[in-house]
């Protein structure tokens, strides 16, 4: 049984009657887990629209269906699950499912049962036709931009940094899908860090030295929750090809001018082995910044490994200086030591939380 978990009444109903549905041979998790939408093949928009019962022979049961197919294999549901099943009855049970799915955020704030703000998604989306260009760098150039609590991660006893145009599709924020801000395209520059948890567990992230979007409210969302350094431009992308070659482009206007990054492939993708370059670029899950008051924030970003293809051709056109520093434009201007383009997936962005240990723990 899938449900959501960034819904406070879901986040409670379903697990409290998990003990009885493990009777029933049904385990619980929520939508948000990342083997999910790889499983069910769906887009963000789709995947948190219903409660959702998948079981092991491939039959789905979505919303009031699942409701009915649960109640039907319990004695004392029965009566109540062949009530919601009778012929006009069952219209105005699904209505009354529907009305509570569209409503149940809001209806979760008014009862005060918003989940722990710690692990309920912030934002989720799918990240689509990533191009991936990253450069070696001199590390002291990065040494004063790493957040503190954070160490430099290393790709082959190299820095590096990488600029990344790609797709954001189906956005929701809170669950909510704020109209003309669903489908939008982002590029970034940024470099990779880890991070040494409690317990042990190393955490490794990349933090952003600029990114670009064309909305101005994406822009201030991402300053004020994460700090990020968003910058609004005029933004363009074309992808022309099929599967197997294609031509991947994005572009963004500053200054009169059109600056952007393309890139060519060919070939079937691939999984990257996990201790591979490619694995390396494609594979942080933490995103890390730096608040004004000096203080580290931290977040996940959950996604499945994505396929990747290596490019045949790959070129960066901009004013490297002007856009990003000085400092990076010695590095910017050769050619690039990895070139790579990923399919993408659906993501989960969870809110950030402030650092408290140490620096350097």
């Amino acid at each position: 049984m899938l449900y959501d978990d960034g819904c406070g009444v879901c986040a409670r109903w379903v697990p409290f009657w998990a003990p009885t549905l493990k009777r029933l041979d049904l385990d619980v998790a929520p939508l948000q887990a990342p083997w999910v939408a790889e499983r069910l093949g769906l887009a963000p928009d789709a995947l948190l629209r219903d409660l959702r019962l998948v079981l092991d022979d491939g039959r789905q049961f979505v919303g009031a269906d699942a409701y009915r197919y649960v109640m039907a294999r319990l004695w004392w549901a029965r009566p109540l699950g062949l009530l919601a099943g009778a012929p006009g009855l069952r219209r105005a049970f699904d209505a009354a499912y529907r009305a509570f799915a569209d409503n149940r955020l809001v209806i979760s704030h008014a009862c005060g049962l918003n989940p722990p703000a710690a692990r309920r998604p912030f934002l989720t989306a799918a990240w689509r036709d990533l191009v991936m260009l990253s450069y070696p760098i001199d590390p002291a150039v990065l040494a004063a931009r790493v957040p503190a609590g954070t160490t430099l991660d290393l790709c082959g006893g190299r820095a590096l940094v990488s600029v990344v145009g790609f797709r954001f599709v189906g956005t929701r924020v809170l669950g909510v899908r704020v109209p003309g801000h669903a489908d939008f395209d982002e590029v970034n520059l940024r470099f990779y860090v880890r991070r040494q948890a409690p317990g042990g567990d190393v955490r490794r992230g990349v933090v952003f030295v600029r990114e670009l979007v064309p909305r101005a409210a994406v822009t201030w969302l991402a300053r004020w929750v994460y700090g990020e350094p968003y910058q609004t431009l005029p933004m363009r992308s074309a992808v022309a090809g099929g599967l197997a070659s294609r031509r991947l482009t994005y572009e963004w206007r500053r200054a009169a001018t059109w600056e952007g990054l393309t890139a060519t492939v060919a070939g079937e993708p691939r999984v990257p082995p996990p201790d591979s370059e490619e694995a390396f670029i494609t594979q942080h899950h933490w995103g890390y910044g730096r608040r004004r008051d000096g203080a580290t924030l931290e977040y996940e970003v959950a996604h499945v490994p994505w396929r990747v293809w290596t490019t045949e051709t790959a070129a960066l056109r901009a004013d490297v200086a002007a856009l990003y520093g000085p400092e990076f434009a010695l590095a910017l201007s050769a050619p690039p030591v990895s070139a790579l383009v990923a399919d993408g997936s659906p993501i989960t962005v969870f809110r950030p939380r402030r650092l408290t240990e140490a620096a350097g723990a």
